[in-house]
């Protein structure tokens, strides 16, 4: 995960109480993680497709059923290499608690396309396609206290979005 993104995830979770629950989509740590920002969890949990170093399940975002046992959703740099992005949204949804928080990161416009190892070029088959903030907005529409922003310097959009107690 590069600077800015763990900056951005660092401010947000800087506040939240001790002893949450996490989920993270995206939890392969290729490099770096946000789970290094989370020292007093009661869990901290990894989703991720593919083996490796911060995945405790492996599958995709969008067949994890985490049954609203979650306090905060995490999904740092993984969106842009996902088919079916919005996917992870309405997974994040079924895996929050009422009144729970998802904290998004991702690559967005002007951003060059990035394998899932950060590296440029060929793609080699991998899916990739930057999340234009708009369309963001409307994955997000049921959700409350939205909060999205474009980096057009860094190539990202950021989001907050807490899932509605009612």
């Amino acid at each position: 995960m590069h600077f800015e993104a763990f900056a951005f995830l660092s401010d947000k979770i800087k506040d939240l109480p001790a002893g949450l629950h996490v989920l993270e989509f995206g939890a392969h740590d290729v490099n770096g993680s946000p789970r290094a920002l989370f020292k007093d969890v009661a869990e901290y949990f990894g989703v991720d497709p593919w083996p490796g170093r911060g995945v405790d399940w492996m599958g995709y975002a969008q067949d994890y059923d985490g049954q609203e046992r979650f306090d905060v959703v995490i999904t740092a740099e993984a969106m842009e290499h996902d088919a079916d992005a919005a996917g992870q949204i309405a997974s994040a949804w079924m895996a929050l608690k009422p009144g729970g928080t998802l904290l998004l990161t991702s690559a967005a416009e002007p951003r060059l396309p990035h394998r899932c190892d950060g590296t440029q070029g060929d793609m080699r088959g991998e899916h990739y396609a930057n999340i234009a903030p708009a369309e963001l907005a409307d994955w997000l529409r049921d959700w409350v206290e939205v909060s999205i922003t474009h980096d057009t310097n860094h190539g990202d959009v950021y989001a907050v979005a807490v899932k509605p107690c009612d």
